[in-house]
């Protein structure tokens, strides 16, 4: 006799239920039952126990996976939910628990076949067109995500979730108002703020519209927990500087800086005190950030356009060459960018040496006295 275990996994939050239903006159209503490793330890006990006296229920194995992807063990899941799909390949349950494990491993391709086979056996659509469209989104293929996401809105259409990936899928294809509108949408259904406005942050980020991006981030940061969060003062800290408020974004990245010093935060100081001209103060975030990355090829242009702005010429050659040195392939752009600036530096020198040696001809020329001609003079008349 196979063992049904709904009832087993949910044992404590099932009789928490009942409880609840029960006269408050004659019991004491427990609290709900947190789901901590402890509750897990015993779940897991429980389904191991009866995996033991009978390996073949494949319902157990299907549970226990269950229990394993509620902790983000996706290998132990998968290996789990493999025996309980051996042991019965027609429930349609198990290959979208399987889809679960592998888009929680990253594995999108493997994600959208698991998902497709539980839709050809009958599961839910509901759970199905989630998956395919979170493991399309995923996977950059934004087409299929917009699909997926509008099947999955018919039959969930107060789920947030459905929106906000719709809305991120339109980003990428370029339909700005659909896709802020879907994104809001999701907002006001009980989306995350926080991914909400990050998305279209970055999309306005992207496409040069600071302003709005600003504006997007402002919502973001008005929320005390974020207020303190370096990854995103880092990223207001770049706004500020690209729509005009050098000084606050100055402000900002020193508040960051006492809170992490990494590369990224030394990067943006670099790049902001080059931008304001502050060139003694680019150059010494720029070797700071050598010295956490010593082949770091963007503070080493940093280093060498300042050397271009100080008329130090030579030096700024010797900088440039020795980012050449280095692998073409690694920051690619950085190594691309360097070598044209240090073919128009060298012309410059050249075009600086030409002129000056015409310059010292010049004064050659007028410093010698015009001979006289030696044309015979001709008789009186």
């Amino acid at each position: 006799m196979i063992i049904s275990l709904k009832s087993t996994v949910g044992h404590i939050a099932i009789l928490g239920t009942l409880i609840a239903c029960t006269s408050q006159e004659n019991y004491n209503i427990p609290e709900v039952p947190t789901f901590d490793e402890e509750y897990y330890t015993y779940a897991l006990a429980s389904v191991d126990e009866i995996i033991q006296d009978e390996p073949e229920n494949a319902d157990a194995h299907y549970h226990r996976a269950e229990l394993l992807l509620q902790q983000s063990k996706a290998n132990n899941a998968l290996a789990s939910i493999r025996k309980a799909i051996e042991l019965n390949d027609d429930e349609p349950t198990y290959h979208l628990i399987s889809a679960r494990a592998l888009l929680l491993k990253g594995q999108n391709r493997e994600a959208v076949r698991a998902a497709k086979l539980a839709r050809s056996k009958g599961g839910e659509p509901i759970d199905i067109y989630d998956i395919l469209a979170e493991a399309s989104i995923s996977s950059n293929y934004f087409e299929d995500a917009l699909h997926y996401s509008d099947s999955a809105l018919v039959y969930a259409p107060k789920n947030p979730q459905n929106y906000f990936r719709k809305g991120k899928a339109l980003v990428m294809l370029g339909d700005t108002l659909a896709a802020e509108q879907n994104l809001l949408k999701s907002l006001n259904l009980g989306a995350d703020a926080v991914a909400v406005y990050g998305v279209l942050v970055d999309f306005y980020m992207n496409t040069d519209d600071y302003e709005r991006a600003k504006l997007y981030m402002e919502k973001i940061l008005q929320q005390p927990k974020n207020a303190t969060d370096s990854r995103l003062l880092l990223q207001q800290a770049r706004i500020l500087r690209k729509t005009g408020y050098e000084d606050s974004a100055r402000v900002v990245l020193y508040q960051v800086k006492a809170q992490t010093r990494t590369p990224v935060v030394l990067r943006e100081l670099q790049n902001l005190h080059y931008q304001d001209r502050r060139y003694d103060s680019a150059a010494y975030y720029s070797r700071q950030l050598l010295d956490l990355q010593e082949d770091d090829k963007q503070a080493m242009l940093t280093l060498a356009r300042v050397q271009n702005k100080r008329y130090n010429y030579s030096r700024a050659i010797e900088q440039y060459e020795a980012i050449l040195e280095l692998d073409s392939m690694q920051q690619y752009s950085t190594h691309q960018i360097a070598r044209k600036e240090l073919d128009d530096l060298r012309g410059k020198v050249a075009y600086l040496y030409r002129k000056k040696q015409e310059e010292e001809f010049q004064r050659m020329k007028q410093g010698v006295p015009s001979m006289k001609s030696i044309t015979p003079d001709e008789p009186n008349p």
